[in-house]
Formats: structure tokens, C-alpha cells, sequence
């Protein structure tokens, strides 16, 4: 239960400080940062599914987050060329420089709560083994 305290209180403690970085600097929240870094990875290939897969959220919530996305001009949907029932959700130029503030912001942060730590690569190698046998063992969200 140790390891569980500290993963989750640590995870809590990042996301808030994170997030009120964020939102101090003038930029997006962190979860629409979230949002924005699964569209900029799928570039060009973006649906909902891909939103809903890559956060671990259901369908709806998905659909709802690129509701907002659009809504605060930071994504478009348009026709999938292939398939009819479906859209593509790219990034706006807005989108695009609320991403990369984001990221920039971010990498700065980690980089201040681990500074000094001198076998970074290796604990990442490490810690996204670990993530990967515990995300093996979660069910899958609700389609």
C-alpha cells in the first residue's frame, strides 16, 4: 500500500501543480493540454476513438472534449475521407501554439522537481516499464 500512496499522492500533487502552472501562465488547462497532445500525435489521423483510447475515456466524454476544443477554436473536425460516419479532428494554428506552450511549460516544470537526478534515463526506462504491467492489468473503458 506504500507504493500505492505515494504513486497516486504524488500523481494528485503533480496534476494540480501542474495544471495551476498552466492556467498562471495564461494557457489551456491540463487536461486540454492532454487533448491537444493526442491530436498533434495522430496529425492528420485524429477521430474521437483515438482521443477516447489515448485518455482512457469513454466515447461521449471524448466527443464532448473536442466539443470544447473546437468551441475554444483550438481543433476542427472534418469529413474522414474513408469513412463517412466518422470526422478527423486537427489542430487550428491556436491549437497548435497552445500546445507547444504547454509542452514548453511542462518540460520546464519536471525539469525543476528533478533537478539533480542523475539516473534520469534509466528510472523513465524503468518507471514506463512499471506503467506498462500496471496498465496491462486495468479493464478496459467502458466503448
Amino acid at each position: 500500500m506504500d507504493f500505492f500512496d505515494v504513486l497516486v499522492g504524488y500523481e494528485t500533487y503533480l496534476w494540480n501543480h501542474l495544471d495551476d502552472r498552466l492556467r498562471a501562465g495564461g494557457g489551456v488547462s491540463l487536461g486540454t493540454l492532454s487533448a491537444l497532445r493526442v491530436v498533434r500525435r495522430h496529425a492528420g489521423e485524429c477521430r474521437v476513438q483515438e482521443l477516447r483510447t489515448d485518455l482512457g475515456i469513454t466515447v461521449g466524454a471524448a466527443s464532448k472534449l473536442v466539443d470544447r476544443l473546437e468551441r475554444d477554436g483550438l481543433a476542427v473536425r472534418s469529413a474522414h475521407p474513408g469513412d463517412r460516419r466518422s470526422s478527423l479532428v486537427t489542430l487550428t494554428a491556436a491549437g497548435d501554439a497552445a500546445h507547444d506552450a504547454g509542452v514548453a511549460l511542462m518540460a520546464t516544470t519536471l525539469a525543476e522537481h528533478l533537478a539533480g537526478e542523475t539516473a534520469l534515463a534509466e528510472t523513465t526506462v524503468a518507471l514506463a516499464r512499471l506503467l506498462a504491467k500496471l496498465g496491462a492489468t486495468l479493464p478496459q473503458v467502458a466503448r
